[in-house]
């Protein structure tokens, strides 16, 4: 059946009165705010950073590999990246001279077709790399589990126990680069050494998705390198069971105990009405006294219409570079040492200003102000230092106040592809015209129907619909796994055109979708560009792991110049696989009838992967796959 895109707004915001998505994996805490202090990072223009690398380890400029042969490895000279390759002589893992407790590490990883690896942390509790592309059930042996531990004494079959899988399959194919997120913190011990607390994830994030949160360990892993359990010890990386490659390893080391603290902290709250900040000495004090925080809201006799400004002694454990960040609804300013370090005063509601600052040891002076015009009173600081992770400084938790509801997840039935609306927020985008369809295979896409365009595509679990049924809602889609991003453009271009890489505009001449058939319950959407008439069809294949598209184009006369966008980035290479590799995030396949006319356009700092249409012929059909 046809319908009119008119119908299809009605039906849009119908559904949105039913069905909005609450993000997963979605960050709102501490740590994940945006600014902070940069992190370590390993040296990998050498081995120097390791204790006595087998033969096995070595350094490239870059590797590439064949997600269809086995242990694929292709390797660039260079530095930068640090590769794995074992033999029958030489297979050892490697340690790092860097030892740790409580760590923030970020990595990247490629490995291979049917490889295998793993990084334990403090060389004793492992979490799993291992090509996991498309499985539908993830294990703790999967990438991303934690792996099991073991116990000779027990009987067969029962030796292995509390391994964790992950609570998703965010693995990426074989061949591209993967990443890591991790928060470890290390077991506890009293002044004579007895363990008195686990050692735990606090979380582990695969690709950007949450795979594992608050996951305590009892103890080592199976394939520890120590006996027993410690306060610090060396990262080590497993060398014995296959290829892989590894760059960009970033860490934090956190202390357990060091912490900025304030003494003497006093307050003022005066009259005001004003929309700017005030000139403090001017003002009528209605109340001053001491505190522990910054609870403006439980301080002030009024709810609104007043000025405030705390003083302080801040007691900094350690030299070095801080940063400060803070929330203010509605302005305020942060002095430390009578300079300006947060400004937040440009205009009301000017919120999430942060600076770092070098501090010295000891007592330094603090200087909080802030005016309330309306609503609520919130002023909280967070900051961040040496061996000192992301924390309020005499604050509440702002989070707190709204926790998430509990999910609602969507899956799509066999035959029967689900297809919901739901707001997108992408490229600083706010996108709303659009149709999120999954299919119970486990691969879906997000499709821009003012612009024809594949927005964004993912596997497995498909979505989900907890947030209309809490509150207003976001009108807000919100996947249930790692997307890949589309080129977000229509996807037909002039190449002659100056607005050829102008994903966030609606070309001149471009109707956007103006009808979908459902074809076996899956749409292929009808647009207009010009008299170009454009239909477009998006299905997994058959195997489950990839997303196929076809695109069919009728004019009533050949048109010149005329392509095909089948995709768009940065960087665009022709990979060993003699696919194409987008961004690094993702590969192109070309069917067989178009492969030799697929072409590379350059534009300034972008790259167009097209393929020339309607040139001689009123009629032109393409197909492509995605594999990621």
């Amino acid at each position: 059946m046809y319908m009119d895109c008119k119908l299809f707004a009605l039906v849009a915001i119908s559904c949105f009165l039913v069905i909005s998505c609450q993000q997963n994996g979605a960050d709102e805490e501490i740590r994940h705010t945006s600014n902070t202090l940069p992190m370590n990072v390993l040296d990998f223009s050498s081995l120097d950073e390791f204790q006595s690398p087998d033969a096995n380890w070595t350094v490239a400029g870059d590797v590439s590999s064949d997600y269809q042969i086995r242990h694929s490895m292709n390797i660039q000279e260079g530095t930068g990246v640090l590769v794995n390759q074992p033999t029958e002589d030489h297979a050892g893992n490697l340690f790092t001279k860097m030892e740790h407790g409580d760590l923030e590490l970020r990595m990247e990883f490629l490995v291979p077709k049917e490889s295998n690896s793993g990084i334990y942390f403090q060389g004793r509790y492992e979490l799993q790399i291992l090509d996991s592309w498309s499985v539908s059930e993830p294990d703790f042996n999967d990438l991303g589990g934690i792996y099991e531990r073991w116990d000779e004494t027990k009987p067969e079959g029962e030796r292995g126990f509390e391994g964790h899988a992950p609570k998703v399959n965010a693995a990426k194919v074989p061949g591209l680069w993967q990443d890591f997120h991790v928060m470890f913190r290390a077991p506890r011990f009293d002044d004579e050494g007895n363990k008195i607390k686990n050692a735990r994830f606090e979380y582990v994030n695969l690709n950007g998705m949450r795979i594992h949160e608050d996951v305590e360990l009892t103890g080592p892993t199976r394939g520890q390198a120590f006996e027993g359990e410690a306060a610090e010890a060396p990262l080590m990386i497993q060398g014995d069971h296959g290829p892989v490659a590894i760059r960009n390893i970033r860490y934090k080391k956190y202390s357990q105990t060091d912490s900025l603290t304030i003494e003497n902290l006093a307050y003022t709250i005066y009259d005001y009405e004003g929309t700017e900040m005030p000139d403090f000495d001017n003002l009528e004090v209605l109340k001053e006294g001491v505190t522990d925080s910054f609870n403006v809201h439980l301080l002030s006799p009024k709810p609104e219409h007043f000025a405030v400004r705390f003083t302080g002694d801040l007691i900094v454990p350690t030299s070095g570079d801080y940063m400060f960040e803070t929330h203010m609804d509605n302005s305020g300013d942060v002095y430390i040492n009578d300079e300006l370090v947060v400004y937040n005063s440009e205009k009301p509601r000017a919120l999430i200003r942060a600076n770092t600052v070098h501090l010295e040891a000891g007592i330094n002076k603090l200087v909080v102000e802030y005016h309330q015009i309306e609503g609520r009173a919130d002023v909280t600081l967070i900051y961040e230092g040496p061996r000192m992770e992301k924390r309020f400084l005499a604050s509440n938790n702002i989070w707190d106040v709204h926790p998430p509801p509990p999910p609602i997840v969507l899956e799509p039935k066999p035959g029967e592809p689900e297809i919901i609306g739901g707001f997108v927020n992408i490229h600083g985008d706010r996108r709303t015209q659009l149709r999120h369809v999954g299919h119970a295979e486990g691969i879906h896409y997000t499709y821009d129907l003012e612009r024809a365009a594949l927005l964004r595509f993912w596997r497995g679990p498909f979505a989900d619909a907890s947030g209309l049924w809490v509150g207003r809602g976001s009108q807000t889609f919100y996947p249930l796994n790692m997307t890949i991003d589309g080129s977000g453009g229509v996807p037909i271009v002039n190449l002659k055109s100056d607005d050829l890489f102008s994903n966030q505009d609606v070309p001149e001449g471009m109707d956007g979708v103006t009808s979908y058939e459902l074809v076996d319950g899956m749409p292929v959407f009808t647009s207009r560009y010009n008299d170009i008439e454009i239909t477009d069809f998006l299905s997994p294949t058959n195997d489950g792991k990839r997303l196929r598209r076809s695109i069919k184009l009728k004019a009533p006369g050949s048109k010149q110049n005329m392509a095909v966008r089948i995709a768009q980035g940065r960087q665009i290479e022709r990979h060993v696989t003699g696919l194409y590799l987008i961004d690094g995030r993702y590969f192109v396949k070309p069917d067989d009838a178009i492969a030799e006319r697929v072409a590379i356009h350059q534009s300034g700092d972008n790259q167009l992967l097209y393929t020339p249409v309607l040139n001689g012929s009123n009629e032109s059909s393409i197909a492509f796959e995605f594999i990621w």
